[in-house]
């Protein structure tokens, strides 16, 4: 099971029976972290996580948690701002979520949808972007621990 792309999966899961399940759960553990996934794209992208925390507008403590892996359940905008931080594409911010287990961006939301429409469009900016949001009468995306 080398590709580990969620229509492979879903395909794979089609022709399986219950005897292949802990085999299939086996190989799932070949999908990296959240720590990981960060680590290999600031290495790819040649980032420093300082750099991508200040752009995140995330106190530093707490997002060097996230990407070390003590904070295992951040929560969606905290992600969000971290790949927001980092510059990525729509593809690798849903990536994370996936990971995550967070719920992907999606358009038919109207916020997921303006956020989709800053990243694409390379606006990056956390506070370009709240400002869109609430504008728009969208939730903001929140970086205050409650």
């Amino acid at each position: 099971m080398k590709d580990l792309q969620t229509e492979n999966l879903n395909n794979q899961l089609k022709s399986a029976s219950t005897e292949d399940f802990d085999s299939y759960v086996e190989n799932l553990q070949q999908i990296p972290t959240l720590p990981e996934f960060f680590s290999s794209y600031i290495a790819r992208h040649n980032l420093k996580a300082s750099q991508i925390i200040r752009e995140s507008g995330i106190s530093s403590g707490y997002a060097y948690e996230i990407l070390d892996g003590k904070k295992k359940n951040p929560s969606r905008d905290y992600l969000l701002a971290l790949c927001l931080g980092a510059h990525m594409d729509l593809p690798d911010v849903q990536r994370a979520l996936r990971i995550a287990q967070l719920g992907e961006l999606y358009a038919k939301v109207p916020r997921d949808a303006a956020i989709m429409i800053h990243i694409n469009n390379k606006n990056w900016n956390i506070m370009n972007i709240n400002m869109f949001l609430e504008e728009h009468d969208l939730d903001v995306i929140v970086l205050s621990k409650k």
